[in-house]
């Protein structure tokens, strides 16, 4: 499934690109933008969970007519655990519905590359601390815990002028962060011993240069 949706976002990139000159040149040194995306996870992460969604906020700064720096924050939902005996388990809590979420801050450069007249490419790389997080909901009582974990990522994206100021695009982000395998880690516990964490987004987002 994760190689599916890569391989479609891949040749969704490429025949997105539009022949026509660079727009790097008219967009100003600081932007902020907002993406929204599917994100496909794999291994006991998608049997436990399964998919989600994200949504991502960002602000880049330009070094260079090339070079940006990336700082994000993002959030990614992955709802109900699905195998809901496991958590009654864990807990000792009778028919707890538990959900968990990933929360990050990343900053990373961008390199961009134009495509056309008005089409930039770009591809990017973050480290950052990934916060897992999860929530519980007894019916009676909800309370939630969270742990840290330095992680990174990396994606590829085409972006599109349609105004002075707006520009949108199509992005891909591939997510990974290590977790320790022991009982005091919440995703390895319940996710029932999965492995470390790799999910594949694919975003539509909007851009504003702030000038």
């Amino acid at each position: 499934m994760a190689f599916r949706l890569a391989s479609a976002t891949a040749i969704f990139l490429i025949m997105a690109v539009l022949p026509a000159a660079a727009m790097d040149a008219t967009a100003s040194k600081e932007r902020v933008g907002i993406r929204f995306g599917y994100d496909a996870t794999n291994d006991g992460l998608r049997d436990t969970f399964g998919d989600g969604w994200d949504a991502t906020l960002f602000f880049t700064e330009k070094i260079s007519t090339r070079f940006l720096l990336d700082i994000r924050l993002g959030a990614i939902y992955l709802g109900d655990m699905l195998t809901t005996e496991l958590d009654d388990d864990i807990t000792n809590i009778p028919n707890v519905v538990s959900e968990m979420r990933f929360l990050y801050f990343s900053v990373g450069p961008i390199v961009s590359v134009p495509l056309g007249e008005a089409n930039t490419g770009y591809a990017s790389l973050g480290l950052g601390v990934y916060s897992v997080s999860l929530l519980f909901d007894s019916g009676v009582a909800a309370f939630d815990f969270s742990d840290q974990h330095l992680g990174l990522n990396g994606g590829l994206g085409v972006s599109r002028r349609v105004a002075t100021s707006w520009s949108v695009e199509l992005n891909g982000t591939v997510h990974y962060f290590d977790v320790d395998t022991q009982s005091s880690d919440l995703y390895w516990t319940f996710t029932g011993g999965a492995d470390n964490p790799l999910l594949i987004s694919v975003a539509l987002g909007a851009t504003l240069d702030l000038r």
